[in-house]
């Protein structure tokens, strides 16, 4: 998702465009916001994203949508008019930049702030019952044949007693 600020660069600090994504960014739907700084520009992004992702419990893949919204500073490389070089402040090194010719690829910010907003646990449905740890049946298809009676720790001699005794 490139958005070329060539023109913004030229204008006055506190100028701003504004963005909506669509067509070119099938996945991701909002609004982004650009704002010229003195040698950058803030970009503001506001909405949602496409998740492609599994079930933490029964492991099928589902989609389901993350809100998605940050704010970003890209930093000038060159000086529109003269090509100069801008010289960079310390810290800036980690920076996200505008490149050399004057666009901004957003993607690799959309990319590490749909990742935080991601779920930590993802769930397909809140009461998913997720896999057998038996036999690993997806029980949301229905239910296995394995013995679901809980065991008392504290009685396992006896239950192993009695199999010897029939057996």
């Amino acid at each position: 998702m490139f958005f070329s600020v060539s023109g913004l660069l030229q204008e006055p600090v506190g100028s701003k465009r504004k963005h909506e994504l669509g067509p070119q960014a099938p996945l991701l739907h909002g609004t982004v916001e650009l704002v010229r700084l003195t040698h950058a520009v803030l970009v503001c992004l506001s909405g949602e994203a496409a998740v492609d992702t599994a079930c933490s419990r029964c492991l099928a893949p589902f989609s389901y949508v993350a809100p998605l919204q940050f704010e970003e500073i890209f930093i000038q490389q060159v000086e529109v008019a003269t090509g100069a070089k801008v010289e960079s402040e310390e810290g800036d090194e980690e920076s996200f930049t505008i490149g050399l010719d004057h666009t901004i690829d957003i993607t690799e910010a959309v990319r590490q702030y749909t990742e935080m907003a991601a779920a930590m646990q993802p769930l397909c449905q809140p009461e998913c019952p997720g896999l057998c740890a038996e036999c690993g049946q997806d029980l949301t298809l229905g239910a296995c044949a394995c013995d679901r009676t809980p065991l008392d720790s504290r009685w396992a001699a006896l239950a192993e007693l009695r199999l010897r005794s029939n057996g």
